[in-house]
């Protein structure tokens, strides 16, 4: 058993071995993390931080800290540069930290109670989820049906995390304004997405509802909930419709259009007409 430890100790201090990043790494690091940042960011709202923890310091760390507490999100890597690459690509608009002096060590222990035991990242810590796959932390939180609170609690925070991260990389990037006035009628031009099959009863009889998005040509986004005729997702059409709503999701402006009428579609016209 002593031997064991011994092993396991000697193996950890070998992997402890961290490169010290020079002086100039780390500020070529810290001006990598300010690009692209929300240069309207409240420090009050909390920021993002790297950091060197571990039992043996063995991994450069991200962690998520506010006035009210620091919560550890994921290992990064043993790698200056990946580590301050990955942190970027997860934490999008909001601020990154470096701790240049690491002293979290030891409280990523805490983290144990966040791995998973079942799925295709089984084994992997929440944090490992929000860095590598944060779409899969939002398929979880509204299909995780397990009987822990404190699970549930968690994969909560990574959702909020992940759409708090996204809005602001969203409202930063973009290009899409409100079209019109509510009431008003406008025609819209551009490529549809997003497209979902519906089916009501209109006057007794079935009725086959088209619901989509569309984006036209100045990444102005439109939402409908019945575009007026079928549709697929790439469609090229132009359409007329009255404006209901001028709403936001995840930091992105859609114009919500009702009472809306195909004026053509490319792929039709091309079909009929053998162009």
């Amino acid at each position: 058993m002593k031997i064991q430890k011994y092993n396991q100790f000697n193996e950890a201090q070998k992997m402890s071995s961290l490169i010290q990043p020079t002086d100039k790494q780390v500020e070529e690091a810290e001006k990598f993390l300010e690009e692209g940042k929300d240069p309207s960011w409240d420090y009050k709202n909390g920021h993002f931080l790297i950091d060197i923890t571990g039992k043996y310091s063995v991994y450069y760390t991200l962690w998520r800290e506010s006035l009210k507490d620091c919560h550890f999100i994921t290992n990064l890597s043993t790698d200056f540069q990946t580590a301050i690459e990955k942190a970027k690509k997860a934490t999008g608009r909001i601020p990154v930290i470096i701790d240049r002096t690491g002293t979290k060590a030891g409280l990523f222990q805490a983290a144990k109670a966040e791995i998973l035991t079942f799925g295709k990242y089984r084994g992997k810590t929440l944090g490992d989820v929000f860095v590598e796959d944060p779409k899969y932390i939002v398929w979880l939180s509204k299909n995780y049906d397990g009987k822990s609170p404190e699970r549930r609690e968690k994969i909560n925070y990574y959702t909020d995390l992940y759409y708090e991260t996204i809005t602001k990389k969203n409202l930063e990037e973009s290009k899409s304004k409100h079209i019109g006035e509510i009431g008003e009628k406008i025609f819209v031009e551009g490529k549809v997405y997003d497209v979902i099959m519906t089916t009501d009863s209109f006057y007794g009889k079935p009725r086959v509802n088209y619901k989509c998005k569309i984006i036209d040509e100045n990444g102005n986004k439109f939402s409908t909930f019945n575009v007026g005729g079928k549709v697929e997702n790439d469609d090229e059409i132009k359409i007329s419709g009255k404006v209901k709503d001028h709403t936001e999701y995840l930091g992105i402006k859609f114009t919500q259009l009702n009472y809306c009428k195909i004026i053509w579609n490319r792929k039709e016209d091309i079909a009929k007409y053998n162009l």
